[in-house]
């Protein structure tokens, strides 16, 4: 008996230690929020970039550093946590947060973000651009999906993949878990025309791509 639970411990520890190896690094990296002077500059790059390249409607997909950020990182081995909707114009992100969908300043979404991808959705013209931020905004106030992160959406609540997926006319309301919106999805739907890498304090240069 003695004998068959070490040989579970063991089976356990060799489990967790492989996630962490081959799978959780990615979701570590970010977990230490970097500030300071040094990495203002760098900041100030991304958002020249998504100035210079970035439309109303377009996806914003980010590592944060909020808690948030860190249990869907960690939980899904993945280098992104959160998709905000872009407001260009105004210089404005829509996202869905715990406490419901808000309008956060580009520049404090950026100061809160380890690494961003701007994205433009497949099919992105300035109109179809200019409708999805309208159905965006439709639904600030809005409170948080919890259970859709599970795959038990709600008609009326909103995660941020989940949002930003409806807002391009994609269904997002499906039952199960094999149908919940992980943000780095969205990088594969649409073309990338910024990518920031990780907080490292060197300013980035933005990388054109055709709209």
């Amino acid at each position: 008996m003695k004998i068959g639970r070490f040989k579970y411990c063991l089976w356990i520890t060799t489990c967790l230690t492989a996630v962490v190896t081959f799978g959780g690094c990615a979701g570590f990296d970010g977990i230490i929020r970097k500030t300071g002077p040094k990495y203002e500059a760098e900041i100030q790059s991304w958002k020249q970039a998504i100035k210079e390249h970035g439309g109303n409607g377009m996806w914003l997909v980010s590592r944060g550093y909020r808690t948030g950020d860190n249990i869907v990182a960690i939980s899904t081995f993945s280098h992104y946590s959160h998709v905000g909707i872009l407001d260009h114009d105004e210089g404005m992100v829509i996202e869905p947060l715990w406490p419901g969908n808000v309008e956060t300043p580009l520049k404090d979404f950026l100061g809160i973000s380890h690494r961003v991808v701007l994205v433009q959705p497949e099919g992105w013209t300035a109109k179809k651009g200019a409708e999805a931020l309208v159905k965006a905004r439709s639904q600030l106030g809005k409170k948080y999906d919890f259970s859709g992160l599970i795959g038990l959406p709600s008609t009326n609540r909103w995660y941020c993949s989940e949002l930003a997926s409806w807002c391009w006319g994609r269904q997002p309301d499906r039952l199960g878990p094999w149908h919940v919106i992980h943000p780095r999805r969205h990088i594969k739907m649409g073309s990338i025309l910024f990518e920031s890498g990780p907080r490292d304090s060197k300013p980035d240069k933005s990388t054109p791509s055709p709209k």
